[in-house]
């Protein structure tokens, strides 16, 4: 089947381990919007930290952030839809951070915000290409709650990201949905808040059907976008339980394997 939209992960799977995309990924991302398909990034990142993908756009196009949690159009802005934390979960999970004395960082309103000045915090601003404004006490966390916090992450080693996401899937259930988005990182957004109820968002503005849509990516936040799209592709780097859910493996981020699979289409 010819399919007419590609939703696409970014770290781990555009992107290589070097956060850098390749001429020849981008060169397939070219030739498959000038073949007159869609391509919809799916990331966990806000729009501010999607300039290496953003501009290899010149038609205004949906960008799905936030592990699904905000839509929007990549050039004016316009938001198509948000989702934030419900406000009453928010304190408990900044909470649950701190007593673990890990680095927490809390997206609200588009503006980044962290509990601590370390050196995972100042990765990350550097990687969002967004200051992060300090919380100096746990009074303002209801504040930013009330105000719709879209995005909460932890930040630890990798091998405690996949304790936490153990025992936090255990603790809050369905009152929200929390998963590793990169090795170091472990994060929260509202149960709503999926790439596969964001996708099928966006596929009802382009009047793409889920048969007609093949998705791309090598997390466990991907996971729901992969069980969507009509055709699922896992990345080569990708964890062996994706792959085996997946239609198709192709090769590694650092091997291209979104451009090998694109190339092969066109």
């Amino acid at each position: 089947m010819n399919y007419r939209l590609l939703a696409a992960d970014m770290d781990g799977t555009l992107l290589n381990d070097n956060y850098t995309l390749s001429q020849r990924t981008q060169e397939a991302i070219r030739s498959w919007i000038k073949a007159g398909l869609h391509f919809v990034p799916a990331t966990g990142r806000p729009l501010c930290a999607m300039g290496n993908v953003s501009t290899l756009f010149d038609e205004e196009m949906p960008f799905i952030t936030y592990n699904g949690a905000i839509g929007i159009m990549h050039k004016s802005g316009e938001v198509l839809f948000s989702i934030t934390i419900p406000p009453h979960i928010v304190p408990e999970i900044y909470q649950l951070g701190n007593e673990r004395n890990l680095p927490v960082a809390i997206w609200c309103q588009d503006r980044l915000y962290a509990n601590k000045d370390c050196e995972p915090i100042r990765f990350y601003q550097e990687a969002t290409n967004a200051p992060a404004k300090s919380i100096d006490n746990p009074g303002e966390i209801e504040g930013l709650a009330a105000q719709g916090v879209t995005k909460i992450l932890w930040m630890d080693y990798p091998d405690r990201v996949l304790v936490h996401q153990r025992e936090m899937q255990a603790h809050f259930g369905d009152k929200i949905n929390c998963h590793a988005t990169r090795p170091e990182l472990f994060e929260f957004v509202s149960p709503e808040a999926t790439k596969a109820n964001a996708l099928e968002k966006i596929g009802n503005l382009l009047g793409v059907s889920r048969e007609e849509m093949a998705a791309v990516g090598d997390g466990y936040n991907d996971l729901s976008m992969l069980k969507y799209a009509g055709f699922s592709i896992a990345m080569g780097n990708a964890p062996d339980d994706i792959k085996k859910g997946c239609d198709h493996v192709t090769l590694t981020n650092n091997e291209d394997g979104v451009a090998v699979w694109i190339e092969g289409q066109l």
